[in-house]
């Protein structure tokens, strides 16, 4: 929470003034009486939510870069790349300038906007992944092996399945199979929400909600749920497409057949970059490794602190 000007930022509790910093359910939850957000994390609340939309009072659409003034303060949504809509939020008040990152990937992503790095007095970042044994593919990169992979499959006769969530990973998946003439089937889940991704600009030219009776031949991107039930009919072979395929386990822990280290998270080495780049003299870490990645900036001359000991995350937020 910001007490000064009675807003909490992505709560996990009931709130009356609230910021959304991306459409994922564990930092958009619940019914608070008045929501800012951008449009577009509006638009994917609502469609993921509509029962709340009769209770919530009102929802607030911030432009990027467009200023909103709030109770003495003014509020501006920076780009954060993570997924579409995602929206890093400057508070500046008497001169005092705070940035709540939200949950954001500094490197370009597949889908969404490059994240806007701003100067600031006080940070609050995100660390889901703020140790040194995770480097990540840039978005070439892992659109390099995510195509050879499907192709390859396809050439041996089998089918290529990528594990996604239903918003965010499924969605850049599908995009850089169908972008590049790969017949894709989708599960419902990540289905629904293409055309609010198509009105950010992104296409999936042929991609098709999956059906068990029509997945010969083309890549399928489903939701991690179905691994055991596709892998079960022999002809299948699964890429692990996640952060956490970085790990040196990460076979063991996916039991897949391909490993593409690719997020829509910072890297460790981008978390610092991003630290760096905004000189905050007062930095707060939530999310992930607080404490060890708090420790790792203290060791490096920043004045960092873990704003939470909590390192649980849901599996959307797994990425």
């Amino acid at each position: 929470m910001i007490p000064e000007i009675d807003l909490w930022l992505d709560p996990r509790q009931p709130k009356a003034n609230v910021w959304f910093s991306h459409a994922h359910s564990d930092h958009a939850t619940g019914r608070p009486p008045k929501v800012w957000a951008t449009s577009a994390t509006l638009n994917l609340y609502r469609l993921r939510w509509p029962e709340t939309i009769t209770v919530v009072q009102h929802l607030i659409p911030m432009t990027f870069g467009i200023p909103f003034a709030w109770q003495g303060a003014r509020l501006t949504a920076w780009p954060a790349g993570h997924i579409v809509g995602a929206a890093q939020l400057e508070i500046e008040k008497d001169g005092y300038r705070l940035v709540y990152t939200g949950d954001l990937k500094l490197k370009q992503p597949i889908c969404g906007l490059s994240t806007t790095v701003i100067k600031c007095d006080r940070l609050i970042v995100e660390s889901t992944f703020g140790l040194p044994i995770y480097h990540f593919l840039d978005h070439q990169a892992a659109r390099t092996r995510i195509l050879q992979f499907a192709r390859d499959t396809l050439a041996d006769g089998a089918t290529p399945v990528f594990l996604g969530y239903p918003l965010g990973r499924g969605q850049e998946i599908a995009h850089v199979l169908a972008t590049d003439g790969i017949p894709t089937s989708v599960h419902g889940a990540m289905h629904k929400f293409l055309p609010l991704y198509e009105q950010a600009g992104y296409t999936f030219p042929g991609v098709e909600a999956y059906s068990a009776q029509a997945d010969r031949g083309r890549a399928l991107v489903v939701t991690p749920g179905m691994r055991d039930y596709l892998e079960a009919k022999g002809d299948h072979r699964v890429a692990y497409v996640s952060g956490w395929a970085a790990l040196a386990n990460a076979r063991t822990r996916s039991n897949a057949h391909e490993l593409i280290p690719y997020s829509d998270h910072a890297d460790f080495s981008e978390l610092l970059d991003l630290v760096s780049a905004t000189g905050a003299s007062e930095i707060d870490i939530v999310h992930g490794y607080t404490e060890p990645f708090a420790r790792i900036l203290r060791e490096r001359g920043f004045h960092a602190q873990a704003a939470t000991t909590e390192t649980a995350r849901t599996e959307e937020a797994e990425a």
